[in-house]
């Protein structure tokens, strides 16, 4: 009989490659009975998660936490190289009063709705702001996957950035407000600075450096070399790395902790590169990312559902009455606040009857950026029955948005005919 050594990073990478492999087969039967192919990355997640469960050990879950943490940078350059200045500009009016109001139509909704329901204001105030958050996961890769082109896309893509920024904002004032609150003193000008200004000022700016770092770098390529695509490819890899390790480490500077965005940093260097470079440089860099972008989506997926099973039944979590009411209202306050403010935001920006119409069905996806806002937030509260179910409520969310909201997204661009090119993928179905 053979038997392994035992060597537990090598059994992680096993675990790893069994869930990518079993995620693609499953994905492609998910699409054969019309699901998004994410639906079956996560579900394969959960399953592996509840095996795992067996022998959970913190370890673990650091690892799952840091794939996730790259993967999720990954899929923000990449949506940052999607946004064309050009065209954003052409629509700017809409995106903007569309972001806003269903971001604060989440915040509100989610907030007033938690506290109505008994939970302490300042604590419902927390969670309506990361209400706000949406996972640009599925967004990049069903809007390629599908090939789509239109209104509801150009709405939808420099959307996501913006209501990052904005989400940033929200939380990171409101989240001022509630320490103090918690610890009983007031909120001063330090606090402000050192949460959501210093934060989107530097993730602006460090992701600026970056990305004309970057565009520096593949300006001096050559196009008759052959080794181009390698070039390309490990210049890029190599960006997106240190964008995503600073995005992480944060920054101490001349006394104060800067908090920097794990979203956001990532896709402005993306953007800047995209609007800054040569068409030629910026396609040569989008093909090479999609290149390898698949076995990076299916980890993702496959490891966000994993961990969601990690966070709600690892260690003393008991089901309560208190966290499944609370679990409840935040995730139907959280789709109404979406789709009711989508919906006004997009009328009264006179946007297109399909973005409308179907815009709210694209923004219920949450994960891992909520997760990680929930995660910095609980760390800062005191321990009190709501601040322990504070993470926990959010995964609950995220369960359900995780594998709902493909769904309503893929029907959205299905549906909004303008925006969607059929593929002869779609055709013989």
């Amino acid at each position: 009989m053979i038997i392994l050594a035992a060597c537990p990073t090598c059994d992680l990478l096993l675990v790893l490659s069994l869930m990518i492999l079993l995620g693609l087969f499953i994905g492609r039967y998910a699409e054969r009975i019309k699901l998004p192919s994410i639906s079956g990355y996560l579900l394969v997640g959960i399953l592996f998660g509840f095996v795992l469960l067996w022998v959970y050990n913190d370890d673990l879950l650091e690892t799952f936490l840091f794939i996730t943490k790259f993967a999720l940078g990954f899929i923000a350059f990449s949506i940052g190289l999607e946004l064309d200045f050009k065209r954003l500009w052409a629509r700017r009016n809409e995106v903007i009063l569309v972001t806003m109001i269903q971001a604060i139509g989440a915040f509100l909704l989610t907030a007033v709705g938690l506290w109505i329901f008994g939970m302490p204001i300042h604590i419902a105030l927390v969670l309506g702001s990361i209400a706000i958050a949406t996972e640009p996961g599925p967004i990049l890769f069903l809007t390629k996957r599908y090939k789509t082109k239109g209104d509801l896309t150009n709405t939808l893509v420099p959307l996501h950035g913006l209501e990052d920024a904005f989400a940033i904002i929200v939380f990171g004032l409101v989240l001022s407000y509630a320490v103090g609150v918690d610890q009983g003193v007031s909120m001063t000008f330090r606090n402000i600075m050192e949460g959501p200004v210093f934060e989107l000022v530097f993730s602006i700016g460090l992701g600026t450096i970056i990305g004309f770092a970057f565009r520096s770098i593949i300006r001096k390529l050559d196009y008759r070399d052959r080794d181009k695509d390698m070039v390309v490819f490990v210049s890029a890899f190599v960006t997106i790395m240190a964008a995503i390790a600073i995005a992480n480490r944060g920054l101490m500077l001349f006394g104060f902790s800067i908090h920097l965005s794990p979203v956001l940093l990532p896709m402005v260097v993306g953007i800047v590169f995209a609007n800054t470079s040569t068409p030629l440089a910026r396609k040569e860099t989008e093909h090479m990312l999609d290149t390898f972008s698949p076995p990076i989506i299916i980890t993702f997926f496959t490891v966000v559902g994993a961990e969601m099973v990690f966070f709600l039944f690892a260690g003393d979590f008991t089901v309560t009455g208190l966290f499944i009411r609370f679990a409840i209202v935040y995730i139907v306050f959280r789709l109404a606040g979406k789709l009711l403010g989508t919906y006004l935001g997009a009328r009264i920006g006179k946007a297109s009857t399909s973005v409308r119409r179907y815009l709210g069905l694209c923004l219920i996806p949450q994960a891992q950026a909520a997760i990680g806002l929930a995660l910095y937030a609980q760390s800062l509260l005191s321990s009190s029955p709501y601040t322990d179910k504070l993470v926990l409520i959010v995964v609950a969310g995220t369960l359900v948005y995780e594998l709902f909201g493909p769904i309503g997204l893929r029907h959205a661009l299905l549906k909004c005919e303008d925006c969607f090119p059929i593929t002869d993928f779609e055709r013989t179905r």
